[in-house]
């Protein structure tokens, strides 16, 4: 089901390409939730198709995780509301393999969810505020499983 989701958002990013399609990359800090708060980062790139489509990969940093480190790849289809010309708000849906570092573990797919508001200073430079839940972080040595999740807010830049 997660490899179809990923294929389903590739092919739909080329579905159609009106004049407002735009590519976008962006980072932000947050507040990580994993097994206690950290200080999380993320880097992501998208494909804006239409005024309310994309899609989006990203790169997660958790921070520390009991002593070791906790990330995530993932990529998602975003849905955009424009509320007015300069705020939205925006949901997603996707997959993520999140990963640690601790001996014993490794890695876990799981579904990827999230939703955002955002403000457009201009065509090309917005702010997001969001929340992403990432599901489970893969089991440590002694089976158990933390949620990671993210509070983050990020500076999206489009070409």
């Amino acid at each position: 089901m997660k490899k179809t989701l990923i294929a389903m958002a590739i092919c739909a990013a080329f579905v159609a390409i009106p004049a407002s399609a735009a590519p976008y990359i962006g980072a932000g800090l947050g507040s990580a939730r994993t097994d206690a708060n950290h200080t999380g980062s993320k880097i992501f790139a998208g494909y804006q198709s239409t005024e309310n489509f994309g899609v989006q990969v990203a790169y997660n940093d958790f921070g520390s995780y009991r002593g070791a480190t906790a990330t995530a790849w993932s990529a998602a289809v975003v849905g955009t509301m424009p509320i007015d010309p300069n705020w939205d708000v925006s949901a997603k849906l996707g997959a993520t393999e999140n990963r640690t570092t601790l001996a014993g573990s490794g890695r876990h797919s799981d579904i990827l969810w999230g939703l955002g508001a955002g403000y457009n200073f201009n065509k090309n430079v917005a702010l997001r505020f969001e929340y992403e839940d990432f599901g489970k972080l893969p089991a440590d040595i002694a089976g158990n499983r933390w949620k990671a999740t993210n509070w983050g807010l990020n500076v999206k830049y489009s070409f």
